[in-house]
């Protein structure tokens, strides 16, 4: 019997790609309201906050999105809680704060609706209340206390209805 057979050439597909590149250097600022020089250095290896003092630490995070159609979510997660000595005194925040036009924030999170490179400061505060108690000559519980800041997750996930 008759037959016929052709390959039809229609190129080919590929994937794109949705990726959080964090591996920029960060940077110490301290910001507390009355600092002698605007975002001045701080290092946490060899500074140490005290009451009424407000530090920064700032690092940018590269959103790579490629593919038609493709939407995103950056959410900034929190960190671990403040240690028990120092809750009632310190507060940690973490928050992105964009400049892109094409980037929107909503507490958290931070979303795109097309595809592109997308660079996000992304910034953890911790603030150490002016109030804070103190004893004299026996030192107060919060004295010498560490705050772990090695666990801020950021998740970055397609968004797709």
């Amino acid at each position: 019997m008759w037959n016929d057979t052709k390959s039809v050439d229609a190129g080919t597909v590929s994937t794109g790609h949705l990726t959080l590149d964090a591996s920029a250097p960060g940077a110490w600022a301290d910001v507390s309201s009355d600092v002698d020089v605007e975002n001045a250095e701080f290092d946490p290896a060899n500074d140490h906050i005290v009451p009424g003092d407000t530090v920064t630490y700032t690092q940018v995070v590269t959103i790579g999105a490629d593919g038609k159609n493709l939407k995103g979510t950056l959410t900034v997660g929190t960190l671990k809680a403040v240690p028990i000595e120092l809750a009632n005194d310190v507060t940690v925040t973490a928050a992105a704060a964009p400049t892109d036009p094409n980037l929107s924030v909503t507490g958290n999170e931070v979303t795109f609706t097309a595809p592109g490179s997308y660079e996000v400061p992304v910034t953890i505060t911790v603030t150490f209340a002016k109030g804070a108690p103190g004893t004299v000559p026996t030192p107060a519980a919060e004295m010498g206390a560490g705050i772990d800041l090695t666990a801020l997750t950021l998740t970055l996930d397609q968004d797709r209805p």
